[in-house]
C-alpha cells in the first residue's frame, strides 16, 4: 500500500487540487530566434487494468519570437489503458522571461497555456511563474501553476485550482545530466529519478529527456515513464 507524502515547502509544493500528471519542468529562459520541434510523452504502469498501457503524447513547434517571448502549438493525443490513442486536445503556450539570466537570487518566468478539448465545449487556462536556480554543479527549477477550466461542457466552472513541478539536475556534462523530479496535483503525487542529454548537429542539437516517476500514494499511477524530445535550430 502506498502512503501519501507531503512535498517539502522548500520546493514551493504544495497540497493542490489540480490534476495533470505528469509532463514537464519549464526552464524560465527564452532564446530570440530558436525554432523548436518537439515531442513528448508518457506511458502508465499499474496493477490496475483500467491504468495500465495509458500513453499521452504531445507534437508541437515552437519559436523565439524575442528574447523574452517564447511560443508554442500543440496536438495533444492520448491512450486509456483500454482503449485507441486519438487526437484530444490542441493547446497553445506563451512563455515569458522575466528577469536575466543570473540578475536575481533565481531566474524568472511566466508560463501560459490555453487548452481546448476537441469534441468539446471545454477550455483549459494554467498561468504562473518559473524559478531556477544554479547551486554550484546543480541546477534547481520548479514551477507553481494554477489552473481553471470554461465551456458549456464543464461541470465545475470558475475554480482555480493550484499544480507544483519541481525538478534538480546535476550539471556532470551537457551529453548526459542525471536528476530528480517531482510532480504534484490533486491526482498526482509522484518522484522519480531521471536522466537529460544534448546531442549537437552542425546546424542544430537535440535535447533528450526520459524519467521514471513512482506514485506516491493510491490515487497516483504506480510508475510513469515519461520521454521527451527537442529539435532545436
Amino acid at each position: 500500500m502506498k502512503h501519501r507524502l507531503i512535498p517539502l515547502p522548500a520546493l514551493a509544493l504544495i497540497s493542490i487540487s489540480a490534476n495533470a500528471g505528469v509532463d514537464k519542468v519549464y526552464s524560465p529562459l527564452v532564446e530570440l530566434g530558436e525554432l523548436e520541434l518537439e515531442m513528448r510523452g508518457n506511458y502508465v504502469l499499474d496493477d490496475n487494468d483500467d491504468r495500465n498501457g495509458a500513453q499521452k503524447t504531445k507534437l508541437a513547434i515552437g519559436y523565439g519570437i524575442t528574447s523574452r517571448i517564447f511560443i508554442e502549438g500543440y496536438l495533444d493525443f492520448e491512450k486509456p489503458g483500454n482503449g485507441s490513442y486519438e487526437l484530444e486536445a490542441y493547446e497553445f503556450e506563451a512563455k515569458f522571461q522575466l528577469s536575466e539570466q543570473g540578475q536575481y537570487f533565481v531566474d524568472l518566468g511566466l508560463l501560459t497555456e490555453l487548452e481546448k478539448v476537441r469534441e468539446a465545449d471545454e477550455w483549459e487556462f494554467k498561468v504562473g511563474p518559473l524559478f531556477q536556480r544554479p547551486f554550484g554543479n546543480w541546477m534547481a527549477t520548479a514551477n507553481v501553476l494554477v489552473e481553471t477550466k470554461f465551456g458549456s461542457d464543464v461541470v465545475e466552472k470558475n475554480e482555480w485550482e493550484l499544480l507544483g513541478r519541481a525538478q534538480l539536475r546535476y550539471l556532470s556534462s551537457p551529453r548526459f545530466e542525471p536528476g530528480l523530479e517531482y510532480y504534484g496535483d490533486d491526482g498526482t503525487q509522484a518522484l522519480g529519478p531521471a536522466v537529460y542529454g544534448l546531442i549537437n548537429f552542425e546546424n542544430s542539437k537535440v535535447k533528450w529527456q526520459a524519467g521514471w516517476m513512482i506514485g506516491l500514494d493510491s490515487a497516483t499511477d504506480d510508475h510513469t515513464v515519461r520521454w521527451q524530445f527537442e529539435w532545436e535550430f
